[in-house]
C-alpha cells in the first residue's frame, strides 16, 4: 500500500485548519503593520557560508542543505567531502537571511528600518507537539537603533500581538546576554569560552542545573570554573536581578531590564507576568544584549522569543548595525488556538444545493444575497445526501438548499 502521507515534520491542513492559520496570520500581520512594520520577503535558499558564519548555535546542526545540481555534483571523485555534495542551504530562521537582505539594500531603506517577515523555516530537528520541521515564523524586527525603545515597541507590539489572537494570560521573560556574558566571565570562564557555555545554559529549564554542570564537564571545562558559575547562577534565580550587581554586572545592563519590565508593566496595565530569569539565554550566538521569551499555560516550551543581534550585519559587511528582533511561534500558538477552541470573527462557510431543474442565474442570484452574511459554495444535489453531510462539515458549517431557500425555512447548523 502507497504512503500517502506528508514528510515526517510536516503537515497537510484541511481547509478549517487552513482557515484558523490563515486568519491568525492575518491579524498578526495586521497588528504588526498598524505599528509601523514593513512586509518584506526573502528566499528559502541561502549561501551556506552565510549560514555557517551566522553563530547559529546548535541550529547549524539542523540546517537543511541541497545537493549540487548537473555537472557540479562528481560522485566519481575520492575522499569526497560535504563540500563537493552540497550547495546551498534552507534557511533555519528568518534573521540570517534579514540581515544579507539589510547588508545588501540598506542604500535604499530608512534608518532605522522596521520589517515584517511571516514566512517558512526548515530545521531538521526531533518533529514533536508545537514544533516541525517545516514551521512559519512571524518577525518583526528593527535595524539601525542601538536605543532601549526599540525593545520596547517590540516587545509591546508582540503582547498586543498575542492578546488579539486571543492569548491574554502570557508570561514575558526577560534576560540580557551582555548581563548573563558578565556573570560567565566573573566565575572565570575566558571570552572565546562563553557561547559555547551560554549554548549549554539554554538548556536549563529542560535539564536542570544537574544537566548544564555535566554538559560542561563533557566539553572539558574545569570543575572550578563551573561550581563558581552554577553558585552564582543558581544564587541569581533565588534572589532575583539585582543581585547580578555584585558579580560585577554594570548597573546600565540592570537599569535597562528594569526599565523593559516597569515600563511595559505601565503600558499594559499590569496584565502579564513579565519578569527578569537569567535562565533565558537564546541558544543562537549571535544574541548581543536584550533576549526574552513568551509563555503560556498548557505548553512547554516558548510560544514567541527574540532579541538583540548587534555584530550580525558587521559579519556581512564589516560594519556593525545595531539590530534587535521578535518572533512569534506560529506553529504552537495555532495548535493552542485549536486545542483551546478559540473563535475569531469572520464569516462562515455555507453550502448552497441546487437541483438540475433550478434556474442557474436565480441559483447565482440567491448565492449573490447569502454571501453578504456568508461564504457560499455551491454544490449540485448528490444522489447520496447523507454522505454529503458527513462531508460537507471539513469545509462548511452551514448548509441550505435553494428549494428551502425559496420556502423561507431556517438554514441548517452543521457540527463545527
Amino acid at each position: 500500500m502507497k504512503n500517502y502521507s506528508p514528510i515526517r515534520g510536516t503537515n497537510d491542513y484541511l481547509p478549517k485548519e487552513a482557515k484558523i492559520r490563515e486568519i491568525v496570520r492575518q491579524k498578526i500581520l495586521s497588528n504588526y503593520q498598524s505599528n509601523g512594520y514593513n512586509l518584506i520577503t526573502t528566499p528559502i535558499l541561502e549561501n551556506l557560508e552565510l549560514l555557517n558564519m551566522s553563530d547559529g548555535g546548535d541550529n547549524l546542526k539542523l540546517m537543511f542543505k541541497t545537493v549540487k545540481r548537473g555537472d557540479k555534483l562528481d560522485l566519481t571523485k575520492e575522499n569526497i567531502t560535504e563540500a563537493d555534495i552540497v550547495e546551498e542551504g534552507l534557511r533555519y530562521d528568518l534573521t540570517v537571511p534579514l540581515a544579507r537582505f539589510y547588508a545588501n539594500n540598506r542604500e535604499k531603506l530608512p534608518t532605522p528600518f522596521k520589517s515584517i517577515q511571516i514566512d517558512y523555516s526548515f530545521r531538521a530537528e526531533r518533529p514533536q507537539r508545537g514544533r516541525e520541521r517545516q514551521f512559519v515564523q512571524c518577525d518583526i524586527d528593527v535595524f539601525g537603533d542601538t536605543s532601549i525603545n526599540a525593545e520596547l515597541e517590540l516587545l509591546k507590539t508582540a503582547l498586543d500581538t498575542y492578546e488579539s489572537i486571543g492569548f491574554d494570560s502570557l508570561t514575558l521573560k526577560i534576560n540580557n546576554r551582555a548581563i548573563l556574558n558578565q556573570l560567565v566571565k566573573y566565575a572565570g570562564f575566558e571570552d572565546g569560552e562563553l557561547n559555547t557555555v551560554c549554548v549549554t545554559l539554554d538548556k536549563i529549564d529542560k535539564i536542570a542545573v544537574s544537566g548544564v554542570v555535566m554538559e560542561l564537564v563533557d566539553k572539558g571545562f574545569e570543575a572550578e570554573k563551573i561550581n563558581a558559575l552554577t553558585d552564582i547562577i543558581n544564587d541569581v534565580l533565588g534572589n532575583g536581578l539585582e543581585t547580578t550587581k555584585k558579580y560585577g554586572v554594570d548597573d546600565k545592563l540592570v537599569s535597562d531590564v528594569k526599565y523593559l519590565i516597569d515600563t511595559l508593566n505601565t503600558l499594559t496595565g499590569d496584565r502579564f507576568d513579565i519578569r527578569f530569569d537569567i535562565s533565558i539565554v537564546r541558544g543562537q550566538g549571535y544574541y548581543t544584549g536584550t533576549v526574552y521569551e513568551f509563555y503560556t499555560d498548557g505548553f512547554g516550551g516558548a510560544i514567541g522569543g527574540g532579541g538583540r543581534y548587534d555584530k550580525m550585519i558587521g559579519k556581512i559587511t564589516g560594519v556593525d548595525v545595531p539590530a534587535v528582533g521578535i518572533s512569534i511561534g506560529f506553529e504552537p500558538i495555532t495548535m493552542l488556538i485549536r486545542e483551546r477552541g478559540i473563535t475569531f470573527d469572520s464569516k462562515a462557510n455555507l453550502a448552497l444545493i441546487y437541483d438540475e431543474e433550478d434556474d442557474i442565474l436565480s441559483v447565482f442570484d440567491i448565492k449573490k444575497k447569502l454571501r453578504e452574511e456568508y461564504n457560499v459554495s455551491l454544490f449540485r444535489r448528490p444522489k447520496n445526501m447523507k454522505n454529503f453531510y458527513e462531508k460537507i462539515q471539513a469545509v462548511a458549517n452551514f448548509v441550505t438548499s435553494v428549494r428551502d431557500y425559496n420556502e423561507g425555512k431556517d438554514i441548517k447548523a452543521l457540527n463545527q
